[in-house]
């Protein structure tokens, strides 16, 4: 049996179940219990997170919408464009030496959208993630371009969370795109 893990923030957190139960007889997914936040404490997480786990065959994760947050209302991203990017290339590479697994699969799930606003933001840190994904070999799961046509039946009354519609939808596809991988 194959081993998955999926890390991410409290979008993950939703989907993670229902996309265990879509792999069942494929893949045993674990993940960790704690909302993984920004890319920086995720980064500082895997030291932790890993080695309660089973080697995993593929990672998955996505990390995004904390590090678009307000920096304590001052107008700036908790985690610039830049310090995103280099924290994405880390994860990679930590997980890769963490594992012991140069081949490790690995695959970055894009931000999704909120129904707050304007999302120059996201589609920014997305470009990064996808600049990051093809610059380490890794694989995409694109749960922004699946949400974000049907973000008013997707997105909860928080305006960031899934609904019941949303999470089924992005178990399905997170389990579609770790098949894909694995095999």
């Amino acid at each position: 049996m194959k081993h998955v893990i999926l890390l991410g923030d409290s979008i993950r957190l939703q989907y993670q179940k229902p996309a265990g139960e879509k792999l069942k007889g494929i893949a045993e997914v674990y993940g960790p219990e704690e909302n993984g936040r920004w890319s920086g404490y995720m980064l500082n997480s895997l030291r932790f997170w890993l080695p309660q786990m089973p080697e995993p065959d593929l990672v998955h994760f996505n990390c995004g919408l904390w590090d678009m947050g307000d920096d304590y209302q001052e107008g700036r991203h908790f985690y610039p464009p830049d310090l995103y990017e280099e924290t994405c290339h880390r994860i990679c590479r930590v997980l890769r030496k963490i594992t012991g697994r140069k081949d490790l699969k690995i695959v970055i799930a894009t931000t999704t959208p909120t129904l707050h606003g304007d999302h120059g933001d996201i589609l920014i840190y997305n470009d990064i993630l996808k600049k990051v994904a093809s610059e380490e070999q890794a694989a995409v799961n694109d749960l922004y371009a699946l949400v974000s046509p049907a973000k008013e039946t997707m997105l909860g009354e928080d305006h960031i969370h899934l609904t019941d519609a949303g999470i089924e939808a992005a178990a399905e596809q997170t389990a579609k795109v770790i098949r894909e991988n694995l095999l």
